[in-house]
């Protein structure tokens, strides 16, 4: 009976163990193809054209449930590997003042989230300022794939913190705690919303190692952009 069970599962499991390869092996395709063109703008869609073949290979290999299960995974800090890199334009490019190599995402339980860059002044690397965009989400029950976002307030911290990463000031801003030793600047609500308004994020896949998100709807962005994100551990 034991030998009967054993080879019924036998092939189960190379099954298992194929598709979980499969699935690896897509993603590595995808992180390894957005870190080419990291930093890099896309006028063209080119970038995201190429992208996006891979994209829907991974959703055919592991597909998804509707966002509300994912949450927990979408909790924590996520690196941008490639996405939008300029907020002023709809043109696709890249702000030359933002800092492209530094670009998180830190996404609370309670229902919030933080974009954290580094922003230089005319491109001098050494006139630094974090920004850290504040955005409130919540389900959006007509997409199982969307959060509603809604962005309340941008802080910015002038330099870098000493002894910290750049995304730990985020929840410091949540709480007003943001060091003291260096300049913030506190963008007033009613700009913020009037500036930046707010939008969807179409989260089509996420696991522990990798998110892929749509951005669309959004005031800046007459397109859905695509980005693709790494969690930090």
């Amino acid at each position: 009976m034991i030998k009967t069970t054993l080879a019924l599962l036998i092939p189960f499991i190379g099954l298992t163990a194929k598709a979980n390869d499969d699935v690896n092996t897509t993603k590595q395709k995808i992180i390894q193809l957005a870190s080419q063109h990291k930093g890099q703008g896309d006028p063209d869609f080119l970038i995201q054209n190429s992208l996006e073949p891979l994209v829907k290979q991974l959703l055919e290999l592991s597909p998804q449930p509707p966002v509300v299960e994912r949450l927990p995974l979408l909790h924590g800090v996520w690196k941008q590997v490639w996405g939008p890199y300029d907020y002023r334009n709809d043109d696709r490019g890249v702000d030359p003042e933002l800092g492209v190599n530094e670009i998180y995402q830190y996404i609370f339980p309670d229902g919030y989230y933080y974009n954290v860059s580094p922003l230089y002044k005319n491109g001098n690397l050494e006139k630094i300022r974090i920004g850290l965009l504040r955005g409130k989400y919540k389900l959006e029950s007509s997409n199982p794939n969307a959060l509603k976002v809604r962005f309340t307030k941008y802080p910015g911290y002038k330099g870098r913190p000493k002894g910290m990463n750049i995304w730990d000031l985020a929840p410091l801003a949540e709480t007003k705690q943001l060091p003291k030793d260096k300049k913030t600047t506190i963008v007033p609500t009613i700009i913020v919303r009037l500036f930046f308004g707010g939008g969807y994020l179409n989260e089509v896949y996420t696991d522990e190692d990798l998110r892929i998100t749509y951005g669309d709807n959004n005031k800046y962005f007459k397109t859905p952009y695509l980005y693709i994100m790494t969690k930090v551990k």
